[in-house]
C-alpha cells in the first residue's frame, strides 16, 4: 500500500495521475487506491496541513473566477458526483450538467438559466477538486468519481483541505488564523455589487473548513463580511 504524505496532498500529483487514467484508460482506474488515498487524508490532523499553508503560502494573484458564485452547495458537490457517475461520466457540456442536476425545474426550457446555472456548479466543482475541464466538456476527477461512496466524515475533511490549496480560499484561512479578517480585503478585484453576491457563495464554501476545525479543535478569528 502507497503511503501519503502532505506533500502528496499539495502536489496533487497523485490525483492528478489518477484522473487522467479515469478518462483515458477506464479499464487501469483503481477506484480503490483513490479511496485510500481519501481515508489517508482524513487521518491526518488539520492542523498539520494548516501550518504547511502557514509555513508555504500561495502567492498567486487571486482572479475573479477564484471568487465563488454558486446557486446549491449540494449541487456543486455530492450531487454532481452523484448523477454524473450515474452517467458513467461521458463529459458534458454546461446546460446538459444543469439538466442533470434540475431535469425537472423549471427553467429547463431557458438554455441561458440552464447554462449559467450548470457553470455555477461545475465550476465550482472543479474549484474543490471534483470536476476538470477537458475538450471543451467537463468531467468528473478521479475524486470526484469515488466521492459519493465515501463517508461523510471523509467528504467533509477533503473539501475542507481543498480549500487549503486554492490561492482565494488558502489567504482567507491564513489570515484567519492570524487575525480577525474581512472577507472584502481578498475580493477587491470584484465591484462592491457583485462582492455583496458573492460573499454568501464563499462562506458556504468556506463553513466546511470552520465546521473541520471545529470538529478538530483548532481556534480561528473572526471573519467579517
Amino acid at each position: 500500500m502507497i503511503t501519503f504524505t502532505i506533500s502528496d496532498f499539495f502536489s496533487k500529483k497523485f490525483e492528478n495521475e489518477s484522473t487522467n487514467i479515469l478518462l483515458s484508460n477506464k479499464q487501469y482506474f483503481s477506484e480503490n487506491a483513490v479511496l485510500d488515498y481519501l481515508t489517508q487524508l482524513q487521518s491526518i490532523p488539520l492542523c498539520d496541513y494548516v501550518s504547511f499553508r502557514v509555513e508555504n503560502p500561495i502567492n498567486d494573484d487571486i482572479k475573479s473566477r477564484d471568487i465563488t458564485q454558486l446557486s446549491s452547495i449540494e449541487d456543486c458537490t455530492t450531487n454532481i458526483c452523484k448523477v454524473i457517475r450515474e452517467l458513467n461520466n461521458p463529459g458534458l457540456s454546461l446546460t446538459e450538467i444543469a439538466i442533470a442536476l434540475h431535469a425537472d425545474n423549471n427553467y429547463k426550457d431557458n438554455n441561458v438559466a440552464l447554462t449559467k446555472y450548470g457553470e455555477n456548479q461545475v465550476k465550482t466543482a472543479s474549484q474543490l477538486g471534483l470536476a476538470v475541464y477537458r475538450n471543451e466538456l467537463w468531467y468528473l476527477s478521479a475524486v470526484g468519481y469515488v466521492f459519493s461512496n465515501t463517508k461523510d466524515n471523509v467528504q467533509n475533511k477533503f473539501l475542507a483541505l481543498n480549500l487549503l490549496r486554492d490561492p482565494f480560499y488558502s489567504n482567507v484561512i491564513v489570515s484567519l488564523i492570524k487575525g480577525d479578517t474581512y472577507l472584502k480585503d481578498f475580493m477587491g478585484i470584484l465591484s462592491e455589487s457583485t462582492q455583496k453576491r458573492r460573499a454568501s457563495s464563499c462562506l458556504r464554501v468556506l463553513n466546511y473548513f470552520f465546521n473541520q476545525c471545529e470538529i478538530e479543535g483548532i481556534s480561528l478569528h473572526n471573519l467579517i463580511r
